[in-house]
């Protein structure tokens, strides 16, 4: 169920964010899941609804899948080079109407690599002290330059979004 937020400036609260990926590995027949942390957020609710803005930033660095060796490779140059660009960005982020449903339609940076994205909002639950959302999207790792190891890894990648706004 989707309940439109009342219009205000919330905050994302990293501590109840969950931002979970998941892809194939070893030719497709692994699948490997981790989850980055979230920094933070703001969301803007506005009136009209399809006014509103979402921006959020994603700790790169902080990316775990379960497995040390993984993760340090992760980090390395050849994917995310998170010592050089440690934080993926979501910008430009408004919300659109796709029939009964919604999406979140907005720009991801990645290693310095800027692309659109639209996500499938699951679900909006509105609370007294603000509102919980969920979505998720398919990511092509090619289009922001993720291209090592090709045949090995998946080239699309799942990205669940749970987080939780509070009022500023």
């Amino acid at each position: 169920m989707i309940e439109i937020p009342p219009p205000g400036e919330y905050r994302l609260d990293p501590a109840r964010c969950r931002i979970g990926v998941s892809g194939t590995h070893l030719f497709g027949m692994s699948t490997v899941d981790g989850t980055f942390p979230l920094v933070g957020g703001v969301v803007v609710v506005a009136d009209p609804v399809t006014e509103s803005l979402v921006t959020a930033e994603i700790d790169a660095t902080g990316l775990t899948t379960g497995e040390r060796l993984r993760d340090t490779e992760l980090q390395s140059r050849r994917f995310l080079h998170g010592r050089e660009h440690p934080l993926i960005t979501f910008t430009e982020g408004r919300p659109v109407a796709a029939g009964p449903k919604w999406q979140l339609d907005g720009i991801v940076t990645v290693r310095g690599t800027a692309g659109r994205v639209r996500c499938a909002i699951d679900a909006v639950q509105v609370s007294p002290e603000g509102f919980s959302a969920r979505a998720a999207t398919v990511v092509d790792r090619f289009a922001f330059g993720l291209t090592y190891g090709k045949r090995l890894g998946g080239r699309e990648f799942t990205l669940t979004l749970d987080v939780t706004a509070v009022r500023s």
